[in-house]
């Protein structure tokens, strides 16, 4: 049996213990320590100091024991405690919400961004929707922002963001320091893939695909070619993959050619009317579907989830695939991997930065996702909620 013994310890007990309440509300102190094998007094004192803290109540009195004796009393996170900020930007404009611990969304905004640099432009957001987040009267515990890109979330570093004309940019740092909590930024197909990890937690969904489309005007101000930008989110084994230069997911059609631009090899009259032309569309979709094949071939997910326009258009989507890509509903029987299409909510990406905060609290340091980024500890969440 595991005892705290160490501040690592410690941390790592709370998150084992606080991640369990998140996937079984209302189990009892008994049954945290007979899942996590931990002593029965380490459980109380972690439970005793989360109730001290706020971050968890207790609830009405569960049923007794066959043989009688004392009845359990379930405990249930507060969603109270404290609130994340989730945003996503992208050449077109931005999406936010304000969420709580189990994925609520309190408030969600969206707008055109301002004609500033990229980091004032992101803090004239986020300065907007601070007083949202002061009206709520709940501890702002975290920010966390989505964008097009190949980013090193372990360090907060834009690598690459062409969208944005960004290279090398350290951007969390800045803006933990600016705002006095954790910042975190993450590919925005990948934030996909923390939502899902996040609402497919009580189900330990480990390994799948989340394939992104977001169609992308020219006349934005920072496009240069209008079209469907794709993006994938891999989660693998519990955690998302972002490869070994963080450009995992990072997709290109097999009608690419190194000496064009964008993630095709589609002419541009085609991409300039994907949105609008159904036949592009289709074109589109069997470019797509077609290079897609071998990637759920090799990867062996459990899932593929579609967000975006794909979701927004899932009918037509299934009918073109159905018609012309076949061998891809083929693969899907073979492998017995399922598809499960969004809900085409603009705010998904912002909601699933958001819960990507959560999933890094929850995580144990040195574990899975807790290898990654891990600048969240619970002094730092204890303190943000006022309760040190």
């Amino acid at each position: 049996m595991m005892q705290i013994n160490n501040s690592f310890q410690k941390n790592a007990n709370i998150s084992m213990v606080a991640q369990l309440l998140w996937k079984q509300p209302g189990i009892s102190r008994v049954e945290i320590a007979r899942q996590l094998d931990l002593y029965r007094s380490t459980v109380s004192n972690i439970i005793n100091s989360l109730i001290e803290h706020g971050v968890v109540f207790e609830e009405k009195e569960g049923a007794a024991t066959p043989l009688g004796g004392r009845k359990p009393i379930s405990l249930i996170l507060n969603d109270q405690f404290g609130c994340v900020i989730g945003l996503e930007i992208q050449p077109s404009g931005y999406h936010a919400v304000i969420i709580n611990v189990f994925g609520t969304v309190l408030h969600a905004a969206s707008g055109s961004l301002p004609d500033v640099s990229f980091d004032k432009m992101t803090a004239t957001i986020i300065d907007e929707l601070l007083p949202k987040v002061a009206s709520l009267e709940l501890p702002l515990l975290g920010i966390c922002v989505g964008l097009p890109g190949i980013i090193d979330s372990s360090q907060g570093i834009i690598v690459r963001s062409d969208p944005f004309h960004l290279k090398t940019h350290v951007f969390a740092s800045a803006f933990s320091a600016k705002y006095n909590v954790p910042v975190m930024v993450e590919n925005d197909a990948n934030c996909l893939a923390w939502m899902e990890l996040a609402n497919n937690r009580g189900d330990n969904l480990s390994s799948f695909i989340c394939l992104n489309a977001e169609y992308h005007l020219k006349e934005s101000r920072f496009g240069e070619r209008s079209g469907m930008g794709v993006g994938m989110g891999l989660a693998i084994g519990g955690t998302v993959y972002s490869g070994s230069k963080n450009a995992a997911g990072e997709f290109v059609s097999i009608s690419w050619r190194n000496s064009g631009t964008g993630q095709t090899g589609l002419p541009a009259e085609v991409m300039n009317s994907v949105e609008s032309d159904p036949a592009a569309f289709e074109q589109w979709v069997v470019d797509l579907f077609t290079s897609f094949v071998s990637v759920v071939s090799v990867l062996d997910p459990a899932v593929v989830f579609f967000h975006g326009e794909l979701a927004r258009h899932s009918a037509k989507v299934l009918e073109i695939t159905g018609k012309r890509v076949p061998q891809f509903d083929a693969l899907l029987q073979r492998s017995a991997c399922s598809v499960v299409f969004g809900d085409g909510s603009e705010f998904s990406v912002a909601t699933g930065a958001a819960l990507m905060f959560f999933l890094y609290l929850f995580s144990v340091p040195g574990t899975s996702t807790g290898q990654i980024g891990r600048s969240i500890d619970w002094d730092t969440v204890f303190k943000l909620t006022g309760s040190v």
